[in-house]
């Protein structure tokens, strides 16, 4: 077993001990980060979404669902994804090898934030959009808001959850190559960081 796996292996059961306390602390910690990122997001969606016209509404819910689809994606690589497949990976420097297996070893506070929390972020700015786009709509026909907002918040549920359904599968097929272009992704902002 390579020096990696061989560091991530839990010895005589001790990481078992905390676990639980972890397990809640982990919840606490995120249940306070989504609302204040939630709460902040509203408001940002507000000020960018708000006034805008339907273009400019329409390139953010876009961006918006795709972003949501990535990061699923991302989520279900890392859970998916086995410790040595990315430790034996060839043409990967050992920085990068250590951000995948710090991934994969934390797996479900990853897809945690990956699909919950940045998942959350989005639907909060996709319904912003959704909301401006209707008004947009309206603004434009003098119609009856009820029909344009049922069949926009269609839309955007059907793209979303059908994105990601679509990607899952080549998430979990390609898990390794999607897990080190994070990996790789994470190391350039750090590199970036340490330059400063």
């Amino acid at each position: 077993m390579s020096k990696f796996c061989g560091f991530y292996k839990r010895k005589n059961g001790k990481k078992r001990v905390h676990r639980g306390r972890r397990s809640a602390s982990w919840a606490l910690k995120i249940v306070f980060l989504t609302f204040v990122l939630s709460l902040v997001t509203s408001v940002l969606s507000q000020v960018a979404v708000g006034g805008s016209d339907i273009l400019i509404a329409t390139m953010l819910l876009i961006f918006m669902v795709i972003t949501s689809i990535i990061f699923d994606v991302i989520g279900v690589s890392v859970t998916s994804c086995a410790l040595c497949r990315v430790d034996n990976a060839e043409k990967v420097c050992d920085e990068v090898k250590r951000i995948a297996v710090m991934l994969i070893s934390n797996a479900e506070k990853v897809n945690n934030i990956c699909a919950d929390v940045i998942g959350d972020i989005c639907g909060v700015m996709s319904g912003a959009c959704g909301a401006s786009i209707v008004a947009a709509i309206c603004d434009a026909t003098g119609s009856d808001p009820l029909i344009p907002s049922i069949l926009v918040s269609a839309v955007i549920a059907s793209a979303t959850v059908g994105g990601k359904a679509l990607c899952k599968r080549i998430a979990v097929r390609n898990s390794e190559n999607i897990v080190l272009f994070a990996a790789r992704r994470i190391h350039a902002v750090i590199k970036v960081f340490r330059r400063k």
